[in-house]
């Protein structure tokens, strides 16, 4: 390739390259949700508002009023860059499900900080700070504060709708980690996954830990009638196996607490 061509076409793609940029902050400059919106039809009182975080149950597209709603579909947008618009449908709003758009935020579970996760609250159609694992509308662009969790303002989010779980500390609560796991129908293959091994790790701990015992301490009784002088080392014995039963369904149950908040 000649010298002349091969500057002539780094030259043009590097102009492409400057142009999709500064499309792109022509695009956030403007406030314009980047992704596809579809018209839908949003039932209940009142209109939707630009910012809304909408969900779809039943038919029917109305906007969130609980926590970590697992029907979340969209968020409402007044000027998406790209629509999908069916004209049969009267008194419609978009809707957006990816790229990126204003979502309505409060502070109601605290200040949201660029690259926190963001749900549903029981606030209609307003989004905020995430912190335990659930369905999420997407990951904030933007900081929010204020110490008035009645107030609501727009923030810039990646919207990724889906089932996520959240890292905490390993002093999280077992039983708030299973509670968790009754979301795994609506979870990531990876994370239900998680799920489904670590009550199969506990109910074997406890099936091999009960047959274990069960067999020795039988075992343990004939012989004692058999050989009542014995009786100290029989003791012994069993308790020794309740021992290590106890240490089996420990193990188990570490093992799943490992899996589910690692």
């Amino acid at each position: 390739m000649p010298k002349s061509i091969y500057k002539l076409s780094s030259i043009l793609g590097l102009s492409l390259l400057m142009f999709f940029l500064s499309l792109g902050g022509f695009v956030y400059a403007l406030g314009l949700a980047t992704g596809t919106a579809l018209s839908v039809e949003v039932s209940g009182e009142g209109a939707p508002e630009a910012g809304d975080i909408i969900r779809y149950d039943g038919g029917l597209y109305t906007v969130t009023t609980e926590n970590f709603d697992p029907s979340m579909f969209g968020v409402v947008t007044d000027d998406p860059a790209m629509t999908m618009d069916d004209t049969n449908l009267e008194n419609s709003v978009f809707v957006v499900a990816d790229g990126e758009a204003f979502v309505k935020v409060s502070s109601v579970n605290g200040n949201i900080t660029k690259g926190d996760f963001i749900t549903s609250s029981d606030i209609p159609g307003v989004g905020q700070r995430a912190d335990v694992s659930g369905q999420v509308v997407g990951i904030a662009l933007q900081d929010y504060s204020s110490d008035n969790p009645e107030l609501v303002d727009d923030i810039l989010v990646q919207l990724d709708i889906r089932a996520n779980v959240i890292q905490q500390n390993v002093r999280v609560n077992l039983i708030d980690a299973l509670r968790s796991g009754t979301q795994a129908p609506f979870l990531t293959p990876l994370t239900s996954l998680r799920y489904i091994l670590a009550a199969l790790i506990t109910g074997g701990a406890f099936v091999i830990g009960f047959a274990s015992f069960g067999k020795t301490s039988g075992s343990g009784v004939e012989a004692l009638g058999r050989n009542p002088l014995a009786h100290k080392t029989i003791q012994r014995s069993i308790v020794f196996n309740l021992i290590l039963t106890a240490v089996i369904m420990m193990v188990g149950l570490v093992l799943a607490y490992l899996i589910l908040v690692l």
